[in-house]
């Protein structure tokens, strides 16, 4: 069993924000676009339409506010991401179904694929790491910028297996949505899965 560390108080997330070359304004930009773009969904639109503008927007906003001389662009394992090289930290956004709740533990709403899988590797041994956004001995540590249809958000490094979130290393709490409006189009299952794996073929 991993145990999870969560941060919830604003003067520990900053402070761990801070480590991680993140701000929590910046994370929230990234929310409220993601939510933002949901709403333009409309009745007339494919019933997961609303995560799929979330996730490509929320995807989009992520490396927007982020990338430049500490953040790039990432796309290893087939996986849309931004990466620190020098503090070994990889950032993915995802629609879940809850964030901020010490009762239930955040689930994406679409399956992860074999890419995620791959890209979580790194957070297997994360009850063995020092406290401070290390580069693990296994490889990067992968965060997931979790967002749900109710504004809430939080920064979390899970292990990824079966499709879903199985365990949680780290939750870094953001928002509990209480400072957003959230007259937002509901998301549905299956709204877009957000890795793929890449398929080669020759000409």
């Amino acid at each position: 069993m991993i145990k999870t560390k969560v941060l919830r108080e604003q003067w520990d997330v900053d402070q761990r924000l801070a480590e991680m070359e993140l701000s929590r304004q910046k994370l929230l930009e990234v929310r409220d676009i993601a939510r933002a773009s949901a709403s333009n969904a409309t009745p007339f639109h494919p019933v997961n339409a609303a995560g799929t503008f979330a996730y490509q927007d929320g995807s989009w906003a992520l490396r927007d506010r982020h990338v430049g001389e500490r953040w790039a662009v990432d796309r290893s394992n087939g996986v849309e991401a931004i990466k620190h090289e020098v503090l070994g930290i990889r950032v993915i956004f995802s629609n879940v179904d809850i964030a901020c709740d010490d009762e239930a533990k955040p689930k994406p709403r679409s399956p992860k694929g074999a890419g995620s899988e791959r890209a979580c590797m790194g957070n297997l041994f994360g009850d063995d790491l020092p406290e401070f956004a290390p580069i693990p001995a296994g490889g990067v540590a992968t965060y997931y910028m979790m967002v749900d249809e109710n504004g809430a958000a939080e920064l979390t490094r899970p292990v990824v297996k079966g499709q879903t979130f199985s365990a949680y290393v780290e939750r870094i709490y953001l928002s509990d949505g209480s400072d957003m409006d959230t007259d937002i189009l509901s998301l549905d299952d299956g709204d877009r899965a957000d890795d793929f794996d890449p398929q080669v073929a020759r000409k």
